[in-house]
């Protein structure tokens, strides 16, 4: 209920951008609940910096540039890189590696609204051998040329999701893209032709993350793949251990659960395909009794499952 709150507070917030001068004029960036929000599209000549925090979404607000004479560019996931440092006031590029690459398991979602782009950031830094920084960047609006609007994002090594003595090198999940080496991010990296059906076991207080895309391949490739549900973890099929099975959100079973992405009633941009299938969930610390549930990843010539079986609180003290 809290997340329908907040998701409605930030859409309020962003018609306010748009249909009020007050805002639009003293707000270049608000935190409100559990969200950041940078908001370039109406300060198309400076940047916003923020230090990563794992309680927070970054949403980062960018103009549609129409310049007379300029194709058009289309904001893709090239825009988000490693930062290098700043020259003459134009961000130093590292497109050469590809923000997936340098930050495995990363999600970036966008939407098209109010004649702007609408960009999510949810970050997952695992094993970081050093603290870095990456930078999205908007398009240039003519009047301003030689000014990069971005968002800078400061992650420390600290940050590790998985703990600094932690021997995992993986957060526990499901990956039927099969990615590999440098790619994987999930424990059980593996190809739905070879292994329908992947099982993870989970505690109270793990999170857990599916994806059904492989980065290396290319959008004609993953075009038909799909989550299902759309929204996993927000929607699970859930059972009491039972051969019954019915959908249900998250937080009917887990009333402290955490999921990112979030649900949208909005599109999401197809330019960002690599990253739609990719989910997590922060499972709470207090689980009642034994839960299983599943989501799956659908592809043309079939589909994979991922069961994921979640212990009580109670089993989980015994067993320590």
């Amino acid at each position: 209920m809290r997340k329908v709150f907040y998701s409605l507070l930030v859409s309020i917030y962003i018609c306010l951008c748009v249909y009020s001068p007050v805002y639009s004029l003293y707000l270049k960036e608000i935190e409100l609940g559990n969200y950041y929000i940078c908001n370039l599209d109406d300060y198309p000549r400076e940047y916003c910096v923020v230090d990563y925090d794992p309680n927070k979404v970054i949403k980062f607000l960018c103009p549609i540039v129409h310049n007379e004479g300029e194709e058009m560019k289309t904001y893709d996931s090239s825009y988000c890189f490693r930062y290098k440092g700043i020259k003459d006031r134009l961000i130093i590029s590292n497109n050469e590696e590809q923000i997936y690459t340098t930050l495995p398991g990363i999600i970036l979602e966008n939407q098209i609204l109010y004649d702007r782009y609408n960009l999510g950031i949810y970050l997952m830094p695992l094993k970081l051998e050093e603290d870095m920084s990456i930078v999205c960047v908007c398009d240039t609006k003519k009047e301003y040329k030689g000014i990069t609007p971005y968002i800078k994002i400061n992650i420390k090594k600290s940050n590790n999701l998985l703990g600094a003595d932690s021997a995992d090198q993986h957060i526990k999940g499901c990956d039927f893209g099969n990615n590999q080496g440098e790619h994987q991010f999930l424990t059980n990296s593996q190809s739905y032709e070879e292994n329908l059906v992947c099982e993870i076991h989970a505690n109270p207080g793990d999170i857990v993350g599916i994806n059904c895309i492989n980065y290396n391949e290319g959008d004609l490739q993953n075009y038909e793949v799909k989550l299902e549900p759309s929204n996993c973890f927000s929607t699970v099929s859930f059972s009491l251990y039972t051969f019954s099975f019915v959908k249900m959100n998250i937080n009917n079973i887990f009333p402290d659960a955490r999921y990112y992405p979030e649900s949208s009633a909005f599109p999401k941009d197809p330019n960002f395909k690599k990253f739609s299938t990719t989910s997590y969930l922060w499972i709470p610390a207090h689980v009642p009794e034994d839960f299983l549930f599943f989501c799956s990843c659908r592809y043309a010539q079939g589909q994979g499952v991922a069961i994921y079986h979640v212990g009580s609180s109670a089993a989980a003290v015994e067993a320590v």
